[in-house]
C-alpha cells in the first residue's frame, strides 16, 4: 500500500476505486475471487493512508470492522450477489458513490469499474489501471519469495502428470491430476488448464482426446499460491518412441528457449528477446511463435511486461532487475498427415546478472 500512496500522490488522486482482484489484493491484502468469472462482483474504495471499504456479493447488511479481514478494511458492503454489475447499475452506483461522498472523494482513480458505476463522479475520475500495471512490475524480496514457492508447486504438479501419462489416458485425466497436484499443494486458485493433444496452435482445450503413442502433447497449467501470487508453465510429453523429426524439433525448441534466457538482461528491451527466439527457432529451420513469447507473471498470471514484437504492444519495455517474468516459445512440426505442435514455458526472475529459474526448468529436465 505505501507504493499506492505514491503513485496516488503522483497522479493527484486522493481515492482510489478498484474493480480487480490483483489490484485490490495488492493495495489492501484482501482475497475477493470465488470463481473464474468473479471479475466484477467486488470493489474496494482505498484513500492513499490505506483506509479501505470492500464491497462484496456475500452480505446482506454493512459489516464494520469485520475481525476475518485485514486491518486496512473499515467495513465489508453488500452488493448484488452472484451477478454482473451491469446486471445491476443502478445498485452498484449507489453503494459505491454514496461511500465516496461520505469520503468527500475529490479525484477519483478507478480500473475494473465501469465508471458510469462510480455514482456521479463524473469529471472527478481518472483511470489508473496501466499505471498500476507499470507499479507492479518490480516484485519484492517477498513477492519473489511467493512466486518462487508457487512456480516449484505448479513445476511439481505439472512433471507429476507428465510421468505418469499413459497412452489411452484423455486430456481431462491429465488435467485432473494436474489440479489434484495443485490444489494438494495449497494453490488458492487455479488460473488455466489447457491440455493440447493433436490440435494446432489456440485450440488446446480439452475435449477427451485420448493419448496415443508416439506423439507429443503439451500441457500448460497455471495457479496462485500463497499471497495470491501465480506461477505459469508448460510442458511437452512424449509417449513411447516418437519420430525422430519429432525430437529434434523439440530439442530446437529447447535451443530457441534458452536463447531466450540468455537474451535477457536488466536493460534489454522485450522486443530483443522476443527477436532472439523467434530469430533462433527460424535458423533452425523451424516455425516461430506465433504469439507473445514471454509476458510478466505476478498477481496475475499474465502481466507486465509483455514480451512481443513491437507493432504488436504499446511500448517496448525495459527489463529490469526485479521483474518476474516467463518464457513460452512454440514451434510445430510435421509427421505424416499431422501437425504437432510443441511449447515450454518458465518463470523467472530478471536479475542484475540475468535470469534466475523459480523451479527446475524443462531444459534442465529433458
Amino acid at each position: 500500500m505505501a507504493r499506492v500512496a505514491m503513485l496516488m500522490a503522483e497522479l493527484g488522486v486522493d481515492h482510489l476505486v478498484l474493480g480487480g482482484a490483483d489490484h485490490i489484493r495488492y493495495a489492501t491484502d484482501f482475497r475477493t475471487q470465488l470463481v473464474s468469472e468473479a471479475y466484477d462482483w467486488y470493489a474496494a474504495v482505498v484513500d492513499a493512508s490505506g483506509e479501505a471499504d470492500l464491497f462484496v456479493p456475500y452480505v446482506d447488511e454493512q459489516v464494520a470492522r469485520p475481525g476475518d479481514v485485514p486491518e486496512c478494511v473499515r467495513a465489508l458492503h453488500p452488493l448484488p450477489s452472484w451477478a454482473p454489475a451491469a446486471c445491476h447499475p443502478r445498485r452498484w452506483s449507489e453503494a459505491i458513490g454514496n461511500e465516496l461522498r461520505r469520503r468527500g472523494a475529490r479525484l477519483i482513480g478507478y480500473e475494473g469499474v465501469d465508471p458510469a458505476l462510480l455514482g456521479g463522479a463524473g469529471s472527478n475520475t481518472r483511470p489508473v489501471a496501466r499505471e498500476l500495471f507499470i507499479l507492479r512490475e518490480i516484485k519484492d524480496a517477498d513477492e519473489i519469495c511467493l512466486l518462487e514457492a508457487a512456480s516449484r508447486a505448479n513445476e511439481a504438479a505439472i512433471r507429476a502428470v507428465i510421468e505418469e501419462a499413459r497412452p489411452g489416458m484423455t486430456d481431462h485425466e491429465l488435467l485432473a491430476r494436474a489440479a489434484a497436484g495443485q490444489h494438494t499443494a495449497g494453490a488458492e486458485f487455479l488460473t488455466h488448464a489447457v491440455c493440447n493433444v493433436r490440435k494446432v496452435s489456440g485450440s488446446w482445450f480439452a475435449d477427451g482426446s485420448a493419448l496415443a503413442p508416439g506423439q507429443p502433447f503439451f500441457l500448460d497449467i497455471g495457479c496462485y499460491g500463497r499471497g495470491g501470487y501465480a506461477s505459469d508453465l508448460a510442458r511437452t510429453g512424449f509417449l513411447g518412441e516418437v519420430p525422430d523429426e519429432v525430437r529434434r524439433a523439440y530439442d530446437r525448441l529447447l535451443v530457441a528457449h534458452m536463447a531466450g534466457q540468455e537474451a535477457v538482461r536488466p536493460g534489454v528491451r522485450c522486443t530483443t528477446v522476443h527477436a532472439a527466439i523467434n530469430d533462433c527457432l527460424a535458423r533452425q529451420g523451424m516455425p516461430g511463435t506465433p504469439y507473445s513469447t514471454g509476458h510478466g507473471v505476478g498477481l496475475r498470471a499474465c502481466e507486465l511486461p509483455t514480451i512481443h514484437r513491437a507493432d504488436r504492444m504499446d511500448e517496448d519495455r525495459v527489463l529490469r532487475a526485479g521483474q518476474v517474468i516467463a518464457l513460452e516459445p512454440e514451434t510445430t512440426v510435421e509427421v505424416g498427415e499431422h501437425l504437432f505442435v510443441l511449447k515450454v514455458e518458465d518463470d523467472f526472475v530478471v536479475e542484475d546478472g540475468g535470469l534466475r529459474p523459480l523451479a527446475a526448468t524443462a531444459s534442465a529436465l529433458s
